[in-house]
């Protein structure tokens, strides 16, 4: 069997790879080629309905192609398209996803869903970073591949990241240590402050992990080394014990402060946040005011207002004013007592914050004022089906749903329109550019 062919690329998928048809009339899915293009490819894994190919040649490029995408830095896996061309596709994903899978009519979607918002900076735009540590180096994943390979100069971080992981290098070529499986790094342009997370898998007592890391930053002088030379304030240092695979997979485990504060401080669409280790907050925070912004316009002559999966209180905190009620409702205690702190920071202490999952909502016993309009930023996952019922038995005027993931987004949109909203407007926002991600913030209006 011939394991290479030549494909024209017809589209593009979700996760950026170049679509096409062999020969046989089956689709191939091709990382790393273009919609427009003739390529070269080795088939190196063939399903009973697809296949997937490997780029082996580019017989004819197309015009938005910027460089090859086996160059592409670790994580940047859309840095071989050009950044107009990200933004239609961004836009195209979007409709396409609330088309065939929200059953959204095609007519509606070409009226309501708005270009992509784009970003001022497309490099050096992400607060916060998780690397792995093998041999002493600090590694990130490939785009083309699973391999780790050193971090370098990543270009979608920070830059001030850079320099601690610079010093980090230099003190774990002369101190070579196998305490560390990860680095986390997190922090604020706006408030110069960075917070520090080293990570250990080790199975020792948590007691016994903490000793010998103490040790090993006192015998380094490591701390001291990482303020001489940060150009940002360093908030803390911490270390997480995440000792099982799970623990590790999901970043949870056993955090210890080892300096400072286990948080740092950023400011958001004019309010002030504590940001703890662990918890959620946009990466991108300029394309963060922008996604609020656009939130905070569909909302604006709304009194009561329910963020719901509001995490920190980011979004509810940033799209209403002192004249609106906000509650916010989130799973997480450890969220909703920062929560809590964030709206005292920003002079919201009327705002509450109550800790219970949204699925388990009881509007026969919560005593809460009906919301005119509900926020939903629910996980990658999308909403829980009890609460989606439950947001319809609320039927509010208006409901805000901010998404990071346009397929789950679509699904939920598809129960909500079936349920009595309209959808109204559509408007992605490029929160990561150089990658297939988009953020969207759509309004579904209530039928009268």
């Amino acid at each position: 069997m011939d394991l290479t062919a030549d494909v024209n690329i017809k589209d593009m998928g979700s996760d950026g790879e170049g679509i096409g048809t062999l020969p046989s009339g089956k689709t191939v899915f091709v990382p790393g080629a273009l919609p427009g293009e003739v390529c070269r490819i080795e088939i190196i894994n063939e399903k009973a309905k697809f296949c997937e190919g490997k780029l082996k040649e580019i017989l004819t490029a197309s015009p938005d192609r910027t460089g090859m995408y086996e160059d592409t830095p670790p994580g940047a896996g859309l840095a071989h398209l050009s950044y107009e061309a990200q933004l239609r596709y961004k836009e195209q994903k979007v409709r396409s996803c609330l088309q065939r899978l929200g059953r959204q009519e095609e007519g509606l979607l070409t009226k309501i869903v708005k270009p992509t918002f784009p970003s001022e900076k497309v490099w050096n735009y992400r607060n916060h970073m998780q690397y792995k540590i093998r041999d002493n180096e600090i590694c990130l994943t490939a785009s083309s591949s699973d391999e780790l390979i050193p971090a370098g100069d990543s270009p979608l971080e920070y830059m001030v990241f850079n320099n601690i992981r610079e010093t980090l290098k230099e003190v774990f070529g002369h101190a070579p240590t196998t305490l560390f499986c990860g680095l986390v790094l997190r922090g604020s342009e706006r408030t110069k402050q960075v917070l520090i997370e080293f990570v250990s898998d080790s199975p020792a007592p948590h007691e016994t992990v903490l000793r010998d890391v103490t040790q090993y930053l006192d015998a380094t002088d490591l701390r001291k080394r990482l303020t001489d030379t940060c150009p940002y304030e360093i908030k803390g240092i911490l270390l997480r014990i995440s000792s099982t695979s799970v623990s590790k997979r999901v970043r949870s485990g056993k955090r210890f402060t080892i300096a400072g504060e286990d948080f740092y401080e950023e400011e958001l669409c004019g309010c002030n946040f504590r940001i703890k280790a662990g918890a959620f907050f946009q990466v991108n925070i300029p394309q963060a005011e922008h996604l609020y912004r656009f939130a905070a316009e569909d909302l604006k002559n709304e009194k009561v207002i329910w963020d719901v999966y509001c995490g920190t209180g980011s979004i509810g905190l940033s799209v209403t004013s002192g004249e609106q009620t906000l509650i916010g409702i989130e799973s997480v205690q450890e969220a909703v007592n920062s929560a809590k702190t964030n709206a005292s920071l920003s002079g919201r202490d009327d705002a509450k914050f109550i800790c219970r999952p949204a699925e388990r909502m009881d509007l026969n016993k919560d005593d809460l004022p009906r919301p005119d309009a509900v926020i939903v930023d629910p996980p990658r996952k999308g909403m829980d089906p009890k609460f989606v019922k439950t947001l319809l038995d609320l039927s509010p005027k208006k409901i805000s749903y901010v998404s990071c993931d346009p397929a789950t987004m679509a699904r939920d949109i598809r129960t909500l329109t079936e349920g009595g909203y309209r959808l109204s407007s559509v408007q992605p926002v490029d929160m990561f550019p150089n990658t297939p991600h988009v953020e969207t913030v759509c309004l579904l209006s209530k039928l009268s």
